[in-house]
């Protein structure tokens, strides 16, 4: 990691969480474009979560059967390295602070999903400011707690050998926060043999 002058965090490729547990993918580092783009497509199971736009808490709840947790990696203020990410939150300075949150979602004990979460500081003028006092609380459960959530449509990277990734920008009290999702190859694995998606087929 590399630190800017301000002393913020700056992101660099895919690196590993502070205690070099678990893969640490960011919203930073790839090519989004949307699926119909990717010149490879993942598998059908696979395209029906991705394309899901409802809590991702939600299913992870209900896959893992209640055995659901999370992890914090990493949370703080950052400066974004690039300007084009930053103007999908607006017209912003490039000194304008956001609040990055990284978390692992653990399914069964496994890691299913690496998510990281940006916001940019003017959104906290909001009550998008309980964000910073979550830690071990999942986001998709405030944020899908209000009736007048708006997403926006997703883009979508092969971040890794298995591993899609997901985007999206929702606006909660008129402020935006971008959110992605990194599919390991843990939940693939548990998506593939789940029951409830055998009793669909039949």
């Amino acid at each position: 990691m590399l630190r800017s002058p301000h002393g913020l965090r700056n992101f660099s490729l895919m690196s590993l969480s502070p205690h070099n547990l678990f893969p640490d993918f960011s919203l930073t580092d790839s090519n989004w474009q949307a699926l119909a783009q990717h010149p490879m497509l993942p598998a059908a199971a696979v395209c029906e979560w991705l394309l899901d736009e409802g809590s991702l808490t939600q299913q992870l709840i209900a896959l893992s059967d209640n055995q659901f947790e999370v992890k914090l990696v990493w949370e703080g203020w950052v400066l974004l390295p690039a300007m084009a990410l930053s103007r999908h939150f607006g017209p912003l300075v490039a000194a304008h602070r956001f609040w990055s949150r990284k978390v692992m979602l653990f399914g069964k004990g496994q890691p299913w999903v690496s998510a990281h979460t940006l916001i940019p500081e003017h959104s906290f003028s909001s009550p998008l400011q309980q964000v910073m006092r979550l830690k071990t609380k999942p986001l998709g459960e405030f944020l899908f707690s209000y009736p007048e959530l708006i997403r926006s449509d997703m883009d979508f990277t092969l971040a890794a050998d298995q591993v899609w990734g997901r985007r999206s920008l929702f606006f909660l009290f008129q402020k935006p926060v971008m959110v992605a999702e990194f599919f390991l190859p843990a939940l693939l694995a548990a998506i593939t043999a789940s029951p409830l998606r055998t009793a669909q087929k039949i």
